[in-house]
């Protein structure tokens, strides 16, 4: 469980500071992946409803901090995205990766559309709904499809890793 929890918050860190910082240099057409974003999906398939909750919290809690123009705004769309996949991917085969790309297109442009309106409510976004679905929504969708097949192989292996030296491990 300690692993399990460091893994997480490293991870988070990590994935924060090459989003900000490296992914500015891949960007297409002003669009980069949400590493972020793509990182709560996956947990949220390989660990369920609870632990993709908090995971999405805390990791929307430090994109606030570092770039959210609205504090609690991807923690909170972040943690109910979390418990919403983990809830769903109760009843699905989680190696397959078709499931993952599926998720994370389709939530990406979920996930986009309610920080659009509540930049909207906010009087933070001044674009048009149709010409942000085009040239944001959309292609940040597909790229964090891309990059969730990477993401996944990658989470599933050390996923895997950590639950059997769990299992293995004795508490006393």
């Amino acid at each position: 469980m300690r692993k399990k929890i460091i893994f997480n918050v490293a991870s988070i860190f990590i994935l924060i500071l090459v989003q900000t910082t490296i992914l500015d240099y891949i960007k297409i057409k002003g669009i980069k992946p949400n590493l972020v974003l793509i990182y709560v999906i996956c947990m949220s398939i390989l660990e369920g409803s609870k632990e993709g909750a908090v995971i999405g919290f805390f990791s929307g809690l430090l994109q606030d901090i570092v770039s959210g123009k609205i504090l609690g705004l991807y923690s909170l769309f972040s943690m109910y995205l979390g418990a919403i996949v983990g809830f769903a991917s109760k009843k699905l085969y989680k190696d397959n990766i078709l499931v993952v790309v599926v998720f994370t297109f389709f939530l990406t442009g979920f996930y986009e559309c309610g920080v659009y309106f509540a930049g909207k409510i906010g009087d933070l976004q001044s674009q048009h709904f149709l010409y942000f679905l085009k040239w944001r929504a959309f292609p940040e969708a597909l790229y964090n499809s891309v990059f969730s097949m990477l993401m996944y192989f990658l989470l599933l292996r050390i996923n895997a890793r950590i639950n059997l030296e769990s299992r293995t491990t004795k508490m006393y």
